[in-house]
């Protein structure tokens, strides 16, 4: 299900995760803020496993990556930039831990031709794999980080429901080849319900934080 080049960035969003948080160190200090990353980044990445069988799609997550700036030929570096390695750790470090951004990891997607055809028997389900494949599976990923916000506060641990809103709130920009393009071009309507959802969630963390 996981390849050997897909666990290790798995393992190396979570580290940079841990750093993220970390820095500054909060007080009160909780050990448990130790296991938010690792929640939150495998809650994402395993659900968005399981749901992209159900739209026919193999996914493999490896570091967010910028290669184009442009819509032209010539607007694309000639090697992509490991963006999700250097920028949140440059930026968190720069403010001091004010910004943390979440631009970890995103998922490249193929197709699995016989498994969508299997599937049209009986069905309309389309032959041909289009934006709304992908699109609904990163759609599915934010899903389950609502859900894991919804669960930390019912257990009172905000720290979880939190993170999961930032990481979340972060991946849903539409830039590159984050989760929140791939809805963004696989569903207006989805990417705009969830925006909303994520718009009332920021607020009640800053509500929260601040009384």
């Amino acid at each position: 299900m996981f390849t050997i080049k897909e666990i290790t960035w798995i393992i190396i969003a979570i580290v940079i995760f841990e750093f993220m948080v970390l820095f500054p160190v909060p007080k009160p200090f909780n050990a448990s803020i130790l296991l938010v990353p690792i929640i939150v980044i495998l809650v994402n990445v395993i659900v968005k496993k399981i749901v992209s069988r159900h739209f026919s799609i193999n996914i493999e997550h490896k570091v967010f990556e910028f290669e184009r700036w442009g819509l032209y030929s010539r607007s694309h570096l000639k090697k992509a930039f490991p963006m999700g390695l250097v920028f949140p750790l440059v930026l968190t470090i720069l403010s001091l831990g004010l910004i943390k951004p979440f631009f970890l990891l995103g998922f490249e997607y193929s197709d699995i031709p016989r498994k969508r055809i299997l599937k049209e028997h009986g069905t309309k389900r389309k032959t041909l794999i289009n934006d709304s494949d992908p699109g609904y599976v990163a759609a599915w990923g934010f899903f389950s980080l609502i859900v894991l916000a919804i669960i930390g506060a019912i257990f009172k641990f905000p720290e979880l429901s939190k993170y999961a809103i930032y990481y979340g709130a972060w991946n849903l920009i539409p830039f590159g080849k984050l989760d929140g393009m791939k809805l963004f071009f696989g569903s207006i309507l989805t990417y705009s319900m969830i925006a909303i959802l994520y718009i009332i969630s920021l607020l009640m963390v800053i509500i929260y934080i601040v009384y």
